[in-house]
């Protein structure tokens, strides 16, 4: 199913070639806290190239037979690129395996003991450093947007990594949910993408109807920095909270439970849910659950350098769990990945 994403600061108006090589894409995982030292589960801070999470944890568990089941990561790091991240190894009485810490396509940087297992979705920031080649120019409109997201954040839209390598995971979803037996990450990723679809189509429609700058009456809003929601008439401090981007308004993840969002900003919502009966009807079914998601995303330590006599431009950036620096990019950029 074909989308349409708009993007607040105009189309882009420059070209650029992502993931020339691995090491021109890193990404370091922040936790937000250190590792106790001490329990049944053994944290590995793991640097990686040429391998996903998933072929990484199979790969480890192999080298060291070692039940995949027993490893737990917080976030999915791309295959096409240099990252580190943590990884849990339930190991309850048992020392450390990894006396040769080093693998085909991965290195074991850190062992630390802690009492919890690794869940997705634990850490606070995803850090990059991005190189971006054969940018031959970087008109002013494009500066002009890189400033834009700097001062006022970008589009929180789902990236396209979300809908499968042919776009058709809404497709696939209506088409297989409820006809087939699935297995458990199978059905759970058809479903979010369900989700996903319906939020990039508010996000879009918001933008569309001239309501990205401020926020509407009825709006839900997340403090930066934690998932921590609110609903407030609007007044004088709560708009300049907005403008500082301490706050950001939020759109649904579509599910049945209590929405404490009204008025003009539920109207648009509900349109969407509207125009994709079919899809909301699938998710009744399969009893999803509501949940929140910011509809824009204040990118943390934001620099970046352009050399124009190599058509370079290097990025560093901090960005929350669950945000795409490719949907950043995409609000400046036509994007080629070489991956």
């Amino acid at each position: 199913m074909q989308q349409t994403l708009i993007y607040p600061y105009g189309a882009p108006q420059a070209a650029a070639v992502l993931k020339s090589s691995p090491a021109d894409f890193e990404v370091e995982e922040i936790l937000g806290f250190e590792p106790g030292g001490e329990g049944e589960h053994l944290f590995l801070w793991v640097e990686k190239c040429g391998l996903g999470t998933h072929e990484l944890i199979a790969r480890m568990a192999k080298e060291h037979n070692l039940p995949t089941n027993a490893f737990g990561y917080s976030g999915l790091k791309d295959k096409h690129a240099l990252t580190r991240q943590w990884l849990s190894l339930h190991l309850p009485g048992k020392g450390a395996p990894f006396t040769e810490p080093a693998g085909e396509g991965y290195r074991v940087l850190r062992q630390l003991r802690h009492h919890k297992k690794l869940r997705p979705g634990t850490h606070k920031f995803n850090q990059f450093r991005l190189r971006l080649r054969e940018i031959h120019e970087l008109p002013e409109a494009t500066l002009q947007q890189i400033e834009s997201i700097r001062t006022q954040g970008f589009a929180n839209y789902f990236g396209h990594q979300r809908f499968g390598r042919q776009q058709d995971n809404v497709e696939q979803a209506l088409a297989q949910l409820g006809t087939r037996r699935l297995s458990r990450n199978r059905k759970s990723m058809l479903l979010s993408s369900l989700r996903s679809y319906l939020f990039n189509q508010i996000l879009a429609a918001r933008i569309e109807h001239g309501h990205w700058q401020e926020p509407l009456e009825g709006d839900v809003f997340m403090l930066r920095g934690s998932h921590s929601i609110f609903s407030e008439p609007l007044d004088t401090a709560l708009l300049e909270r907005f403008r500082l981007q301490d706050i950001s308004n939020c759109a649904s993840l579509y599910g049945s439970g209590r929405n404490m969002m009204s008025t003009r900003a539920a109207e648009i919502e509900q349109q969407v849910f509207t125009e994709n009966a079919d899809i909301t009807n699938c998710l009744q079914r399969h009893d999803s659950r509501l949940q929140m998601r910011p509809l824009r995303v204040a990118a943390e330590s934001f620099n970046f350098e352009y050399d124009s006599a190599a058509g370079l431009l290097q990025l560093e950036l901090s960005l929350p769990t669950g945000a795409y620096v490719t949907t950043m990019l995409d609000h400046f950029l036509r994007l080629e990945d070489a991956s």
